[in-house]
């Protein structure tokens, strides 16, 4: 790292820390360090061996291993005389020639008064942008409830026109499209309030499962649910079925009506299981059994073509679709309810194999309504 790189990270206000793909950690400012106060840890260690230290060190660790990164998380750390601290971090991919070479955390200390301060900031910015989205819409709809009136008034006169008739239909169906396109956009900017509830997760599988079976007929899908006994997580039930029916539409919808969906769900202490260490498979955490179940992990796997890199790393981006017919608002809101749940999604694509989806949410919430 040169001179002046060195001097621009040095002056960030925020801890940087960036690890390489096999553990070493490349760069860690001071401010860093002094936020670790406690863990400090050096350019050239490896992070891998310090991951069972606390939770920021085992995330970031098991954050070279997934595809798709989580994006805003906080963590607490044990502090000095029993106290815990608080950590804030964003993820991001280091690249180097368009490879993921490895992974940045952005962090700061949200202990006390900061804390509370950036989840109000967090709240503020949404509440305005939820006000823009909710008024940009109003604006929207008065003219397209207008149209939507006199193109009624034209199909009832243009009933027997073979000629014009059928181009009245088309602005009904397109009227039809954008009032959706609204209503699921003002879904996606508003705040998740999670009505949380101990659920029993196989059970809600099997619900939006059936659900999606007869919508799809031609859709083969498989249940596996896994030797656990009840898996019972507190949760946004309503929310977790459309966040799970949206995965499957887009299953459907990738295979074309005609495939199969593998779904399986188990347990798992961590965001990821495992990790390669020396060329070894081995658990993060030594001393933890692996009947430890903090975490419930859902897979669904599809048999269709795949996608292609470039596809993978927007899917998740609001609004971006690759179908002539979508929003691409679904996958983007199951991303959105997960991450509210305190969770991650990822997602592993081969072209011409299929795609997986891996969902995890803590089967404990911080506070149950």
């Amino acid at each position: 790292m040169n001179h002046i790189a060195g001097e621009i990270l040095a002056s960030f206000r925020a801890g940087i820390l960036a690890v390489r793909m096999d553990g070493v950690v490349l760069h860690i400012n001071p401010i860093g360090n002094k936020i670790l106060d406690g863990f400090t840890i050096r350019e050239g260690e490896n992070l891998h061996l310090r991951a069972g230290e606390n939770s920021f060190f085992r995330i970031l660790s098991e954050a070279l291993t997934m595809n798709y990164l989580p994006t805003r998380l906080e963590v607490d750390l044990p502090g000095k005389e029993g106290e815990r601290q608080f950590l804030g971090f964003t993820l991001a991919e280091l690249k180097e020639d368009g490879k993921k070479a490895g992974v940045c955390a952005f962090f700061k200390d949200l202990t006390h008064v900061e804390m509370a301060e950036e989840s109000e900031n967090l709240k503020h910015r949404l509440l305005l942008l939820g006000q823009m989205a909710a008024g940009l819409a109003h604006e929207i709809r008065n003219p397209i409830a207008s149209i939507g009136v006199h193109c009624g008034i034209l199909r009832d006169h243009l009933a027997n026109n073979e000629k014009l008739e059928p181009s009245v239909r088309m602005i009904a169906s397109e009227i039809n499209r954008v009032e959706y396109i609204i209503r699921e956009c003002l879904n996606f900017v508003r705040p998740a309030e999670l009505g949380i509830r101990p659920v029993e997760i196989k059970d809600l599988l099997a619900g939006v499962i059936k659900r999606a079976q007869s919508l799809h007929p031609g859709m083969q899908y498989l249940f596996n649910k896994s030797k656990t006994g009840d898996l019972i997580a507190e949760a946004d039930r309503g929310l977790m079925e459309q966040a799970i029916a949206n995965i499957l539409l887009n299953a459907a919808e990738a295979c074309g009506g005609g495939g199969r969906v593998e779904i399986a769900v188990g347990t798992t202490r961590h965001y990821s299981e495992s990790t390669k260490v020396s060329r070894q498979v081995e658990t993060l955490l030594s001393g933890h059994p692996g009947d430890e179940r903090d975490y419930v992990r859902i897979s669904i796997l599809d048999n269709g073509p795949g996608m292609p890199s470039e596809i993978q790393d927007r899917i998740f981006a609001p609004f971006f679709t690759t179908k002539k017919t979508g929003t691409g608002i679904g996958l983007p809101m199951a991303q959105k309810i997960i991450h509210t749940h305190g969770g991650v999604i990822d997602l592993r694509s081969t072209p011409g194999k299929g795609t997986e989806f891996i969902i995890k949410i803590p089967m404990r919430q911080k506070s149950v309504g």
